[in-house]
Parts: C-alpha cells; sequence; structure tokens
C-alpha cells in the first residue's frame, strides 16, 4: 500500500506540475488583462498544494479509495472548505488589521 502511495505522489507532483505550468505560460500571454487583478491570483498556488494535500490526506482515511457514497464524499469536500475558507478569511482580518496597526505606527 505505502509504495502505490508513494507512486501515485509522484505522479501526481508531475501531472499537477505540468498543468501549473501550462496555466502560467496561459496567464503570461494574458498578463496585460489581469496585472490589475493579480492579488487575487497569488493565493492560488497555495490553495492548490493545500487541496493536494487534503485530496491525499482523504485517500489516505478511506484507505486508498473514496468515501462508500459521492454524499460522504461531497460532505468531506465541503467540510474542509468551509473550514479552510473561515480560517483564510480570519487570517486575512487579523493581517489587514495587524499590518494596518503597525502601518500607523510607523
Amino acid at each position: 500500500m505505502e509504495n502505490e502511495v508513494i507512486k501515485t505522489n509522484l505522479l501526481a507532483i508531475a501531472v499537477f506540475g505540468f498543468l501549473t505550468m501550462m496555466a502560467g505560460v496561459a496567464l503570461y500571454f494574458f498578463r496585460a488583462s489581469i496585472a490589475g487583478n493579480i492579488r487575487y491570483l497569488m493565493q492560488i498556488p497555495p490553495l492548490g498544494v493545500a487541496a493536494y494535500i487534503f485530496a491525499f490526506n482523504l485517500f489516505r482515511y478511506y484507505n486508498g479509495s473514496l468515501p462508500d457514497s459521492f454524499a460522504n464524499t461531497a460532505r468531506e469536500i465541503a467540510y474542509s472548505t468551509l473550514i479552510s475558507a473561515g480560517i483564510f478569511f480570519i487570517f486575512t482580518v487579523m493581517f489587514v488589521l495587524i499590518i494596518g496597526f503597525i502601518d500607523r505606527l510607523g
């Protein structure tokens, strides 16, 4: 089982690395269009890593397969998304407040 997880992990890294490269090339050609909104795109790579970690932990938790029903899979993804979005929101508000406070000090 562990050997299969390592093989799947390495192949997933290769495939998603290639897809990330292709997305980067596409964004490069549209850089003039997206330059004003780059602040919305900067957090996408770490979110992709978080999704990758979640997916592998999900498969590991369910012994290399998906939960027994689509509803359970959707529930697992929804819980993870809601918790992560809430934490992202809290951290963002904290950083904005702290940086704003520090900026006013000096």
